[in-house]
């Protein structure tokens, strides 16, 4: 049997292996010294020096992966989207093979590093499908363009790899692209009227709507986002588009758990930098109780709790970000904002004192470390 690298369903109809416009960039990138062959970087540099525009940079990064990458045949049923990105790149590049996930992130970091903005776009080629599939989105010339490096790179033949490069996956039309190419989360789709899972398995096209889906606006919106924003958004919009499947249903339920990994890493960072505000609070306190000895000058003890309130005001600023579904860790945090309160009045006193102090007379400043120092009886360090 003969198929092109892909999942289950129709065969496309491939072009011809290189159009016109890219013939001088297909020859220049089969010019590639190994010496620049090993990283993305060296990669990377020769494409940049070699070509000036986005779109011929972004064909030089995809030719040289679908010419140089052996389809991995013995693990074509493995994706291991849990691994770290630049893990995939290196490996690719040093064992020279993969599968569609090590063709899309080797692609989407040497057009990356050749300046052309791109993502890694996971999804599905069937329901029916075992595993998913991986391509790119690329912006080329402020367009947002799709490419499937896999697909490109050849054909499975009697379960061997033969290289054959189709271009008919370099800058696919959207709604061409969609007939073969499900996207998990919609907005890759590109499209003014998205498909739901149903649509795609059938075939089927829906009508425009009005007003038509702006993806250019939400993708813009996409690339300014945090990752965090980002998994959340994306989580949202496939859980709105259905889960009809257990790929799908698997998708989401990796996605929410590493969203929820991402606001423990920003609780575990507000932590740290609360920790940090605690240590030089302390410090603060037991430098008030030596009444401010060793001597410092004024200029030195007005910066004193504003470099303590740095950290906590980015505590907070990373604590307000925090959102979690797990009620595992709802005890932790209520504690923790527990002490982040006390910690605001804290350093407030603190504040208020160091205020009070540096405009009184210096004649007259030990005796503001008595407790009976203001008219309430006892001064701002001591409420």
């Amino acid at each position: 049997m003969v198929h092109p690298v892909r999942a289950q369903g129709s065969k496309p109809k491939p072009r011809p292996a290189a159009s016109a416009p890219y013939q001088a960039v297909d020859a220049r990138m089969r010019q590639v010294p190994d010496s620049s062959a090993r990283t993305v970087g060296g990669l990377a540099r020769f494409i940049t020096a070699s070509f000036p525009t986005e779109g011929d940079r972004a064909r030089a990064a995809f030719v040289w992966v679908a010419r140089h990458i052996r389809y991995d045949v013995d693990n074509m049923f493995v994706l291991e989207y849990e691994r770290e990105p630049a893990v995939v790149v290196q490996e690719t590049l040093d064992q020279r093979r993969g599968v569609c996930r090590h063709y899309a992130e080797l692609y989407a970091a040497l057009a990356n590093q050749a300046g052309v903005l791109t993502y890694v776009v996971p999804g599905y080629t069937s329901l029916r499908d075992a595993v998913g599939h991986a391509w790119c989105a690329s912006r080329i010339a402020g367009q947002w363009q799709l490419l499937d490096p896999t697909w490109a790179a050849g054909r499975v033949e009697n379960n061997k790899f033969a290289f054959q490069f189709n271009n008919e996956y370099f800058r696919a039309p959207p709604k061409l692209f969609i007939e073969l190419h499900m996207p998990f989360d919609p907005l890759w789709q590109l499209l003014p009227a998205p498909r739901t899972p149903q649509q795609f398995q059938q075939g089927l096209t829906p009508a425009t709507p009005h007003p038509a889906f702006a993806f250019a606006d939400s993708v813009a919106v996409y690339t300014q986002q945090s990752a965090k924003q980002r998994l959340h958004a994306t989580n949202r919009r496939i859980e709105q588009n259905g889960v009809k499947s257990g790929l799908i249903f698997t998708h989401l339920a990796n996605n929410r758990s590493r969203e929820e990994n991402l606001h423990i890493d920003t609780y575990n960072e507000a932590l740290s930098e609360y920790n940090q505000s605690a240590a030089q609070l302390n410090a603060f306190v037991e430098f008030f109780n030596r009444q401010f000895q060793p001597r410092q000058t004024d200029a030195e003890l007005k910066l004193l709790v504003p470099a303590i309130t740095a950290h906590f005001s980015r505590a907070q600023e990373l604590m307000a970000a925090v959102q979690t579904r797990n009620p595992a860790h709802l005890g932790s945090i209520r504690e923790f904002e527990t002490s982040l309160r006390e910690a605001e009045t804290k350093l407030h006193n603190c504040q208020a004192f160091m205020d009070r102090y540096l405009n009184t007379n210096k004649l007259l400043r030990p005796a503001l470390f008595m407790n009976f120092s203001n008219i309430g009886g006892r001064n701002e360090m001591m409420r």
